[in-house]
């Protein structure tokens, strides 16, 4: 006598009871497609992004660094003063003139200024053999500060029209110094202004002496008229 099968469980069964009339509930979470079509679009948010900052405001620059009276007096005398650059390196032309003409009128200048010609400069050949040139190669022993101030020598001699830095007057320098702000030229003043004041300590005439006393006035008045 064969073995009765058990009937199989229907699913009914199997599932959750649910009361009558209603489909059992799901205990599992739509899949995203499901609910896609189920009309679900949206999207879990992202985070709130932290606020940004304000930008921090930028460092006030610090007041340039301006010679004392008393060191311009040691560097007539021959110190080192880097410091010296800073009465002219950001001057704009306008205020160049300015100050120029105040001094005109303290009457620590001559009243006349010196005219330029229109004339080429000479080859270079002749500023490197000028005596005084020369000098200044002796007197530099640093090869490097000897580079540096015989550069920024030439290019006021060029705009000299090649008159030689032994027969400079405080207008000449200042005439050089007033075309090179105007053409913007690369130039450290201090070096410039330190290579004549040499070129003027060299002079065995009383007027190297007298042009160096013009220059440290120009340059006291200079300073007193600069803010930082």
């Amino acid at each position: 006598m064969a073995e009765e099968s058990s009937p199989e469980p229907e699913a009914a069964e199997e599932a959750t009871e649910s009361p009558a009339g209603q489909a059992p509930e799901s205990t599992s979470e739509p899949a995203p497609a499901a609910k896609a079509a189920q009309g679900g679009t949206s999207e879990p948010k992202s985070p709130a992004k932290p606020a940004e900052k304000p930008a921090a405001k930028p460092a006030a620059k610090p007041a340039r660094v301006l010679p004392s009276q008393e060191e311009i007096a040691a560097w007539i005398e021959g110190d080192d003063l880097p410091s010296l650059a800073n009465l002219f390196n950001i001057l704009p032309l306008v205020k160049f003139d300015a100050l120029v003409m105040q001094i005109r009128k303290a009457e620590l200048l001559p009243q006349h200024w010196q005219v330029i010609s229109s004339r080429q400069a000479p080859p270079d050949e002749v500023f490197e053999s000028l005596p005084e040139v020369g000098r200044l190669r002796l007197r530099y022993r640093e090869q490097e500060l000897s580079r540096r101030r015989l550069a920024a020598l030439k290019v006021a001699w060029r705009e000299l029209r090649g008159k030689r830095p032994s027969l400079w007057t405080v207008p000449d320098l200042f005439a050089a110094m007033r075309r090179i702000l105007d053409k913007k030229l690369q130039v450290d003043h201090h070096e410039l202004l330190s290579a004549t004041r040499d070129v003027w300590r060299e002079l065995e005439l009383p007027a190297g002496t007298e042009q160096l006393q013009i220059l440290w006035a120009c340059l006291s008045f200079i300073r007193d008229k600069t803010k930082k």
